[in-house]
């Protein structure tokens, strides 16, 4: 998978997380398991599919989401 879809799927599930809990994405990518009213299918999804992209390309997932620039909320205008 080339850069940009793995980027747009990588910032749709870090956009879901983000809107679902109110963990930062540091938070949320060092934690094993997440508190009970956090968990949700669309918030165990959007971790799967970080997880998953993290392991095909062998990176954990705070390097990945660091690769992509998606680990800090971006800065508003």
């Amino acid at each position: 998978m080339s850069d940009e879809p793995l980027r747009a799927m990588l910032s749709r599930a870090v956009d879901q997380l983000r809107a679902a809990t109110e963990l930062t994405m540091h938070e949320v990518v060092g934690l094993r398991a997440l508190p009970d009213e956090a968990r949700s299918p669309e918030v165990c999804y959007a971790l799967g599919i970080i997880e998953g992209a993290a392991t095909a390309r062998h990176a954990t997932p705070r390097e990945l989401l660091e690769d992509f620039d998606l680990l800090t909320t971006p800065r508003r205008s």
